[in-house]
């Protein structure tokens, strides 16, 4: 199967929602035919050992976000080759610039497009985008992002859902199309390696790991650790979305002298299994986490995990495997919850552990990547439907046909628009809206672009330089 993977993060960049887009075309190229479309320094095809084809599309950063330059030569370049590389089925994870870009195409070359929401639709504005641009327009951008997504959303053959809630927020929404459950992969092997904690030491290391955001909550768990005996001891990984909040959480931790509190800072993904290894429990305090990634890995760690209510913790944490509790859960209660945890006895932790890689064993890539082909199957096999009759366009054939004499010629032009591709006989119209949305997100992106790569210009250029 030819697949094409998009997403608008380099590599390491974007939280779960990047790691998953990559991850998952290096398990998929495993099998199949993989081109993965994403920003880079340049725009051009590199093909990796593995064979996975990495088509790099060029672009500036700002903190996790790119941006790429969707100039027309752009455009031109990476339109040759998809052209080329024909796929059979494309599959986005973001519904923005590169994800617009090849929806569109998609759509007028008859290929499936597919995408995978990674975030709630009624709260696209929350997941961080509006903190990394420095705005604040939810008054203006909820209307705009609503009426983009469902744009976007009604544009494709297939959207994928990470679990139950996001299902439901989908149809909530207004998207009626065709709907799946399937939720994030990891390679599992990974973390099962390790070898299970025991209780035989006189402190508890408790681990955070994520991107600093005041959605993740880390401010909560400095409240917690507040009523924890010292012998506790929390790490707490990931850089700040931004600088503000990262501030607000180092004076947090020196008000209340939490000096059992170690920030470590952005942890390469390949150093995850290793903390977690090195850890008694996860906390995690996320206000929302469709489907947390860290959360899975902790428990394929056999690392109980203790969090307040959200999409993940719901989905994946009980009592046999950690503590869930409800989002009103004050940071005393949340800290005695902790504590009970290791007043039980040696042998019911070690269970606990246990249970906790039984529960995820249904989210190793191989068995998301069958579950997810299987999808992909359908959508090709699904017939071409024939758009109706235009009488407008009929009455124009006949009348091309009339200045050909020789009845045989006819005949050949005839066989001949019969015999060209169904991607060009029958490609599906787009609409007005998604063409006037392709254009402006063209120009956007170019435009904050220019602007971005301005604005590192200035940022790097020395002190005392002259003009």
């Amino acid at each position: 199967m030819k697949i094409v993977i998009v997403s608008i993060f380099r590599k390491n960049f974007g939280g779960g929602e990047g790691r998953v887009a990559h991850e998952m075309a290096d398990v998929f190229a495993e099998r199949h035919d993989v081109t993965l479309v994403c920003p880079g320094e340049q725009t051009g095809l590199h093909v990796h050992k593995n064979g996975l084809k990495e088509f790099t599309i060029k672009s500036v950063n700002r903190d996790h976000l790119s941006v790429p330059l969707l100039s027309p030569a752009t455009l031109r370049t990476l339109y040759n080759y998809l052209e080329s590389f024909s796929p059979d089925v494309i599959h986005a994870h973001d519904p923005a610039l590169l994800g617009v870009v090849l929806q569109v195409w998609a759509k007028t070359h008859r290929v499936p497009f597919v995408y995978t929401t990674h975030v709630l639709p009624t709260r696209a504005t929350e997941f961080g985008t509006m903190d990394v641009l420095r705005l604040n327009l939810d008054f203006v951008a909820k209307p705009l992002i609503r009426r983009f997504l469902l744009n976007f959303y009604n544009n494709c053959d297939a959207v994928i859902a990470l679990n139950q809630p996001a299902f439901n927020e989908v149809r909530a929404f207004g998207y009626q199309g065709k709907l799946s459950i399937l939720p994030n992969g990891r390679r599992l092997s990974r973390y099962e390696a390790r070898v299970l904690p025991t209780l035989d030491c006189t402190h508890r290391n408790l681990i955070s790991i994520g991107q600093l955001t005041s959605r993740k909550n880390q401010s909560y768990l400095l409240e917690v650790m507040r009523h924890l005996p010292s012998s506790y001891k929390l790490r707490i990984a990931g850089s700040p979305l931004t600088p503000a909040y990262g501030a607000l959480l180092m004076e947090q931790a020196r008000e209340y002298g939490l000096n059992n509190v170690t920030f470590l800072g952005e942890v390469a993904h390949e150093k995850v299994a290793e903390l977690l290894a090195e850890s008694h429990l996860f906390l995690s305090a996320s206000t929302m986490e469709v489907q947390s990634l860290v959360v899975i890995e902790a428990l394929a760690s056999g690392t109980p995990v203790a969090g307040l209510s959200n999409e993940t913790i719901d989905e994946l944490v009980d009592s046999r495997v950690g503590v869930p509790l409800p989002k009103s859960t004050t940071p005393e209660t949340f800290a005695s919850a902790v504590e009970h945890i290791f007043a039980q006895p040696a042998s019911t932790y070690l269970a606990s552990c246990e249970a906790a890689r039984q529960r995820v064993q249904h989210l190793d890539w191989s068995k998301v990547m069958e579950r997810t082909t299987t999808l992909y199957a359908q959508l090709i096999d699904e017939p071409v439907t024939r758009p109706s009759s235009n009488p407008a366009q009929a009455k124009l054939a006949a009348q091309i046909l009339r200045f050909i004499p020789d009845e045989q010629w006819k005949e050949t032009v005839l066989d001949l628009a019969a015999s060209l591709p169904a991607t060009m006989r029958h490609s599906r119209p787009v609409s007005l809206e998604t063409r006037l949305i392709s254009g402006m997100t063209n120009t956007g992106s170019s435009l904050l672009y220019a602007a971005l790569k301005a604005d590192q210009v200035i940022r790097t250029r020395p002190t005392g330089h002259v003009v």
